[in-house]
């Protein structure tokens, strides 16, 4: 079992009221447990930042891991301790 923190930025944290949230997941796990994961966690997100039944992000918002951005990537498998960031992506004109 590993513990990854996940920050929330913009959207997320105003949806959920938090600017914080630990997930425990097993070993091994991917984007998709994550999401899985904060669904659970804080279902106040599946809708507008979470794809509505499925674990997936919307395509407004993106992962930050460690420093770098991932909207997918099946062979990503995060590790005990890795730092996320949940983000709205930034729009402009």
């Amino acid at each position: 079992m590993i513990k990854c923190r996940v920050e929330m930025w913009g959207l997320p944290s105003e949806i959920s009221g938090l600017r914080e949230v630990e997930v425990k997941l097993e070993n091994d796990a991917s984007l998709k447990d994550v999401i899985a994961a904060l669904k659970r966690e804080v279902p106040a997100l599946e809708g507008s930042v979470i794809c509505q039944g499925e674990d997936r992000l919307e395509d407004t918002c993106v992962f930050n891991i460690n420093g770098q951005f991932y909207l997918e990537d099946e062979k990503l498998q995060l590790k005990d301790g890795d730092y996320l960031r949940l983000l709205t992506l930034a729009t402009g004109g």
